[in-house]
């Protein structure tokens, strides 16, 4: 090795020894700071499992207390963007799907940190503005289905496949789906062309074809395919369905390339009165050990640290293929870009009047 090598090597290994001390400098100040405050409150969907499941975080800080307020990402930001304008702000973080996340950022109510784990983590991910994390990846796939109803050699492989009439009376859709035209238009347009045509008429070729049952949210559809009361549910949200897939239920993925991937996001209140407490649970959630505990035992998702392993909830997802590979990946600036009010309500507006609902 050369002067100049040995030069660029020692350079290197000070300034990552120097950032390295850096973030310990900035985990020492929240954790002393966190001491006085004794309590936080994170509110979304897990919330509750924040404050009871995650083990690893609790022996690390057994003096913290982590308060929940468990709702979905609407209602946890309106309860946010109520209190803030009341001046009344109760919550100190939130986990939601970054578009919650971002609609909180334009609206001025967040507060950047930064992570000493952010180095770790895989490209394109996070939002370039820095006012939350992406702390982990939630595929959308196609489907899942029921392996005595529907035999894999039956299911689905294309997405012409999942229009077919032969499925008449074995699917379901969830009313919560309706940013699915949008997604579509996403994917299958050119850069930020979306390609509501093609969207559309695949939507209308589906419910044309197999007159879909509707129901509401994911986990109770879910339910019923594992039942048998239904077939195939499209488009839908994987928490469930991996915790009944780890127990044995007659379930299975439908994952083909490409299908959307949103993420879940974490961000601290601009206001925040404990912000040292939340600082501290996000930087655990984004090391690899909370990477592995968090979809271990508390929700499906796939890890964006690259030193992180899946845990068991979220390895079911990767064994069906449901991977970082073989999703459409957007970054959360393009997705702030093209998610506009205006798209997603078109998308809304489409999908409801398709379905029959006013």
């Amino acid at each position: 090795m050369n002067k100049l090598s040995i030069f660029v090597s020692l350079t290197a290994l000070i300034s990552f020894a120097g950032s390295a001390f850096a973030m310990d400098g900035i985990r020492a100040r929240m954790i002393e700071q966190a001491r006085k405050e004794g309590a936080f409150v994170v509110a979304g969907s897990n919330a509750a499992e924040f404050r009871d499941r995650l083990k690893g975080f609790r022996k690390q800080y057994p003096w913290l207390q982590v308060k929940a307020f468990d709702a979905n990402t609407s209602a946890t930001i309106n309860r946010v963007v109520t209190e803030a304008k009341a001046g009344k702000l109760t919550i100190d973080m939130v986990g939601v799907d970054e578009s919650g996340t971002e609609s909180l950022a334009q609206k001025g109510l967040l507060k950047g940190y930064e992570y000493p784990h952010m180095k770790d983590i895989i490209g394109n991910t996070q939002p370039r503005h820095g006012q939350y994390v992406d702390a982990f990846m939630n595929p959308r796939v196609q489907g899942i289905y029921n392996t005595d109803l529907v035999k894999p050699e039956d299911a689905p492989k294309s997405w012409d496949d999942m229009t077919s009439a032969k499925y008449k009376g074995l699917t379901l859709l969830s009313r919560s789906s309706e940013e699915f035209p949008s997604r579509l238009a996403w994917l299958w347009g050119s850069t930020d062309k979306l390609n509501w045509e093609k969207s559309f008429d695949f939507f209308t070729r589906m419910v044309k074809n197999q007159s879909p049952a509707i129901g509401r949210g994911y986990a109770g559809g879910t339910k019923r395919v594992a039942a048998g009361d239904v077939g195939i549910f499209w488009f839908p949200a994987l928490g469930t369905y991996s915790k009944l897939k780890a127990k044995g239920a007659p379930v299975e993925m439908i994952a083909f390339p490409k299908f959307p991937m949103t993420f879940r996001s974490f961000a601290i209140m601009k206001d925040a009165p404990n912000p040292a407490g939340s600082w501290l649970l996000i930087d655990y959630l984004m090391s690899p050990e909370g990477q592995y505990e968090y979809t271990d035992v508390v929700s499906a998702k796939v890890v964006v640290n690259k030193n992180a392993k899946s845990g068991k909830l979220a390895k079911v997802l990767v064994d069906g293929g449901a991977t970082e590979q073989n999703a459409a990946l957007v970054d959360p600036a393009t997705a702030a870009r093209i998610y506009t009010p205006a798209v997603l309500k078109k998308s809304e507006d489409f999908f409801f009047k398709l379905l029959g609902i006013k």
